[in-house]
Protein backbone atom coordinates (compact mmCIF):
# COMPACT_ATOMS: atom_id res chain seq x y z
CA UNK A 1 0.00 0.00 0.00
CA UNK A 2 2.88 2.36 0.71
CA UNK A 3 4.12 1.86 -2.86
CA UNK A 4 0.65 2.61 -4.21
CA UNK A 5 0.52 5.75 -2.10
CA UNK A 6 3.92 6.85 -3.40
CA UNK A 7 2.71 6.22 -6.96
CA UNK A 8 -0.37 8.36 -6.33
CA UNK A 9 1.85 11.05 -4.83
CA UNK A 10 3.99 11.06 -7.98
CA UNK A 11 0.99 10.76 -10.35
CA UNK A 12 -0.76 13.81 -8.89
CA UNK A 13 2.16 15.68 -7.29
CA UNK A 14 0.32 15.91 -3.95
CA UNK A 15 1.16 15.49 -0.28
CA UNK A 16 1.27 12.14 1.50
CA UNK A 17 -2.16 12.41 3.16
CA UNK A 18 -3.98 12.98 -0.13
CA UNK A 19 -1.89 10.31 -1.85
CA UNK A 20 -2.88 7.83 0.89
CA UNK A 21 -6.54 8.63 0.28
CA UNK A 22 -6.14 8.21 -3.47
CA UNK A 23 -4.38 4.87 -2.96
CA UNK A 24 -7.16 3.56 -0.70
CA UNK A 25 -9.92 4.55 -3.14
CA UNK A 26 -7.95 2.99 -6.00
CA UNK A 27 -7.72 -0.21 -3.95
CA UNK A 28 -11.52 -0.32 -3.63
CA UNK A 29 -11.94 0.35 -7.33
CA UNK A 30 -9.46 -2.38 -8.24
CA UNK A 31 -11.15 -4.94 -5.99
CA UNK A 32 -14.78 -4.24 -6.94
CA UNK A 33 -15.39 -7.79 -8.15
CA UNK A 34 -13.73 -9.26 -5.07
CA UNK A 35 -15.92 -7.12 -2.83
CA UNK A 36 -19.00 -8.29 -4.68
CA UNK A 37 -18.06 -11.97 -4.68
CA UNK A 38 -16.25 -12.29 -1.35
CA UNK A 39 -18.15 -9.65 0.60
CA UNK A 40 -17.04 -9.65 4.22
CA UNK A 41 -13.75 -11.45 3.53
CA UNK A 42 -12.66 -8.91 0.92
CA UNK A 43 -13.75 -6.01 3.14
CA UNK A 44 -11.72 -7.46 6.04
CA UNK A 45 -8.67 -7.73 3.78
CA UNK A 46 -9.01 -4.13 2.65
CA UNK A 47 -9.64 -2.95 6.20
CA UNK A 48 -6.47 -4.73 7.36
CA UNK A 49 -4.45 -3.08 4.58
CA UNK A 50 -5.82 0.36 5.46
CA UNK A 51 -5.16 -0.25 9.17
CA UNK A 52 -1.51 -1.05 8.39
CA UNK A 53 -1.20 2.11 6.29
CA UNK A 54 -2.75 4.23 9.04
CA UNK A 55 -0.49 2.67 11.67
CA UNK A 56 2.50 3.82 9.63
CA UNK A 57 1.03 7.28 9.03
CA UNK A 58 -0.99 8.21 12.10
CA UNK A 59 -3.59 7.28 14.71
CA UNK A 60 -4.96 3.74 14.43
CA UNK A 61 -8.51 4.84 15.21
CA UNK A 62 -8.82 6.58 11.86
CA UNK A 63 -8.44 3.36 9.84
CA UNK A 64 -12.13 2.46 10.10
CA UNK A 65 -13.18 5.95 9.03
CA UNK A 66 -10.80 5.90 6.06
CA UNK A 67 -12.07 2.47 5.00
CA UNK A 68 -15.73 3.51 5.15
CA UNK A 69 -15.13 6.80 3.33
CA UNK A 70 -13.06 5.16 0.60
CA UNK A 71 -15.74 2.52 0.13
CA UNK A 72 -18.39 5.22 -0.26
CA UNK A 73 -16.26 7.18 -2.74
CA UNK A 74 -15.66 4.03 -4.80
CA UNK A 75 -19.40 3.25 -4.82
CA UNK A 76 -20.27 6.76 -5.95
CA UNK A 77 -17.64 6.66 -8.67
CA UNK A 78 -18.98 3.36 -9.98
CA UNK A 79 -22.52 4.74 -9.99
CA UNK A 80 -21.48 7.97 -11.72
CA UNK A 81 -19.39 6.15 -14.32
CA UNK A 82 -22.40 4.08 -15.33
CA UNK A 83 -22.54 0.44 -16.38
CA UNK A 84 -20.11 0.85 -19.27
CA UNK A 85 -17.96 3.58 -17.70
CA UNK A 86 -14.54 3.41 -16.12
CA UNK A 87 -14.70 4.50 -12.45
CA UNK A 88 -10.90 4.53 -12.16
CA UNK A 89 -10.55 6.93 -15.08
CA UNK A 90 -13.34 9.07 -13.64
CA UNK A 91 -11.55 9.13 -10.28
CA UNK A 92 -8.26 10.20 -11.87
CA UNK A 93 -10.03 12.93 -13.85
CA UNK A 94 -11.87 14.21 -10.77
CA UNK A 95 -8.73 14.24 -8.59
CA UNK A 96 -6.74 16.07 -11.27
CA UNK A 97 -9.52 18.64 -11.70
CA UNK A 98 -9.72 19.25 -7.95
CA UNK A 99 -5.96 19.59 -7.61
CA UNK A 100 -5.80 21.99 -10.56
CA UNK A 101 -8.59 24.10 -9.09
CA UNK A 102 -6.91 24.30 -5.68
CA UNK A 103 -3.59 25.24 -7.24
CA UNK A 104 -5.25 27.99 -9.30
CA UNK A 105 -7.03 29.31 -6.21
CA UNK A 106 -3.78 29.27 -4.24
CA UNK A 107 -2.06 31.23 -7.02
CA UNK A 108 -4.87 33.80 -7.00
CA UNK A 109 -4.66 34.15 -3.22
CA UNK A 110 -0.90 34.56 -3.45
CA UNK A 111 -1.27 37.26 -6.10
CA UNK A 112 -3.78 39.10 -3.92
CA UNK A 113 -1.50 38.88 -0.90
CA UNK A 114 1.50 40.10 -2.92
CA UNK A 115 -0.79 42.66 -4.49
Amino acid sequence: MLKKSEKARADFNVDTALADGVAVVRMFLADRLGLFLQGEEAMDRIDDTVRKLIEVRGPVGTADVVTVLASQVASLLAANAGPDGDPEALFDTMIRAQIDMVRRMNAIEKERADG
